[in-house]
């Protein structure tokens, strides 16, 4: 686990105390089924693999941590409290990647995402305090914009590609008023872009804040 998510854990875990205290100071109303969530937080990207479709050369590029933020549209089944369902964007933002050689190259440049995915959450209905876990499937457009350079010859390359994409989640929502709740999860997403002339595979952990509006 990278030194900056140690840190950044123990503050989350922090803040769903904080949270709990808020929601247990308010008189219990069950609230709405559809709501609007907006979130934002840090992502930590593992190594990204990378192989080449003309060589077969493949290697592993490191990736610097970034942010990200989203908004989904929800709605918990009123038959079945446990469950709901949500649409979700989400964008992270340009995560660099250093300069690295391989095979006598030297690469660098950076790589953002925009996700769409559609959330299953699994939720404990009772009381304001609704612990999750969830998994989402749908699709990202991954832009690389990449250099190589060996000897003087500098090589700049810019693609942007759509893949099938994956999320699963875990998490807790807490009521804080009749209208608004708030959401603190972590995330571990995947994607497989193709793009001309590598194939690329990208996954990453994220930990994410949020507030959501219930109508």
């Amino acid at each position: 686990m990278k030194p900056r998510i140690r840190v950044f854990l123990p503050l989350a875990v922090a803040a769903v105390f904080v949270l709990s205290g808020a929601a247990h100071a308010q008189p219990y109303r069950s609230m709405a089924p559809f709501y609007i969530g907006i979130f934002g937080g840090y992502v930590a990207p593992e190594d990204m693999t990378w192989r080449s479709s003309v060589t077969g050369e493949r290697a592993d590029l490191a990736l610097d941590e970034s942010g990200m933020m989203g908004i989904k549209f929800g709605y918990v089944i009123p038959q079945a409290r446990a469950l709901a369902v949500e649409l979700e964007w989400n964008y992270m933002f340009d995560q660099s990647i250093p300069p690295q050689r391989i095979g006598g190259w030297t690469e660098s440049g950076d790589v953002s995402l925009n996700n769409f995915l559609v959330n299953l959450i699994l939720r404990y209905p009772e009381g304001k305090i609704h612990p999750y876990v969830g998994a989402g499937i749908g699709a990202s457009s991954v832009n690389i914009r990449n250099t190589e350079s060996s000897g003087g010859i500098v090589y700049v390359a810019e693609e942007t590609e759509t893949g099938f994409a994956w999320q699963l989640l875990a998490g807790v929502n807490v009521e804080l008023a009749p209208n608004l709740s708030a959401d603190l999860a972590y995330r571990y997403f995947g994607t497989k872009p193709d793009f001309s002339l590598v194939d690329v595979e990208y996954r990453t952990h994220a930990v994410t804040f949020g507030l959501n509006f219930h109508f």
